[in-house]
């Protein structure tokens, strides 16, 4: 086991260190013991209808209108508890070696997608959405290629330390995301390299434009677009979701929607929403849908209100 350091650094606040310590005795707990734990955090924030459980539920109803009032109350309680179980499961992925996230890697679907990918002369651009747990992939991703991936640190000094710590270890190259992060991005593709982005965050007011996610036109990011265009890379999209045989993880890796290679941009960026989606709705109950997502929306105002 690979133990976060027991003196932190000397910029520490004594608050920092005592979060630092917490970190650390958190991923010394076995994984089993976690997800337990998640599944009784997750659990009993489903009592209360406000906070996290609204915004699961506001989310739902907006991209699943169809479904039924139970189906929406079944996903947000599921959705709840992956959301917990997930958090804790990143203190342990970001605590332990990568030898360890390698060995909850259990199924890969489609490993060929990514071989012919990460092989090509192009450069390979990996979409990861927030959906399952991202973190434990990286160890897989880089064990596979030397990913270029952009980071943008935490607030919290001691959060920061224990990410970066964490990937440091990993066969990745860590970029700020700033226009220097974005170049070297760019440079990573044009010579054949790999680097992974997550594409559905809300960016800021110069970063987006809308277009249609679940039906409805919302803020989305235009980076990863414009950098397909530019360097014209090869895109496949991967998520780790709980193995439904409770066994570790599985890696699902998909072909996006052919228009993301677009010389439009908005053609471009709705293909990527769109990829994004039909990821989602193979497993609705893991994606993140506390993220308030639709708080920037063409047609709809005060969606969280």
């Amino acid at each position: 086991m690979s133990d976060i350091q027991s003196t932190p650094p000397q910029t520490l606040s004594s608050k920092d260190s005592f979060l630092l310590s917490v970190l650390g005795f958190f991923s010394r707990l076995s994984l089993s013991f976690l997800q337990w734990l998640g599944l009784i955090i997750g659990s009993i924030a489903a009592w209360f209808p406000h906070g996290p459980a609204w915004v699961i539920r506001r989310n739902l109803k907006l991209c699943f209108p169809e479904k039924s009032e139970r189906w929406v109350n079944d996903t947000t309680k599921l959705n709840l508890i992956y959301t917990a179980q997930t958090a804790l499961e990143f203190t342990k992925t970001w605590g332990m070696p990568p030898e360890y996230s390698l060995s909850q890697m259990t199924e890969v679907e489609n490993m060929e997608i990514f071989t012919d990918a990460v092989k090509s002369p192009k450069g390979c651009f990996i979409l990861v959405p927030h959906h399952g747990n991202w973190e434990f992939m990286n160890a897989w991703v880089s064990s596979h290629c030397s990913p270029v991936i952009m980071y943008k640190p935490s607030k919290n000094k001691a959060m920061d330390l224990f990410v970066r710590q964490a990937r440091s270890r990993l066969n990745s190259t860590l970029v700020p995301t700033d226009e220097s992060g974005v170049k070297a991005v760019f440079k990573a593709l044009k010579s054949g390299g790999v680097s992974i982005i997550l594409p559905d965050h809300t960016p800021h007011d110069n970063g987006g434009m809308f277009a249609p996610f679940f039906g409805t036109s919302v803020w989305t990011g235009i980076l990863t677009s414009k950098l397909i265009q530019k360097t014209q890379c090869e895109v496949i999209m991967l998520s780790c979701l709980h193995h439904p045989s409770g066994n570790g993880f599985k890696i699902t890796v998909d072909k996006v929607e052919p228009d993301v290679y677009s010389k439009d941009l908005l053609t471009s960026v709705s293909a990527v929403n769109k990829s994004v989606e039909n990821l989602i709705r193979r497993n609705p109950a893991q994606y993140q849908w506390v993220y308030k997502r639709f708080k920037k929306c063409e047609h709809l105002k005060n969606v969280y209100q």
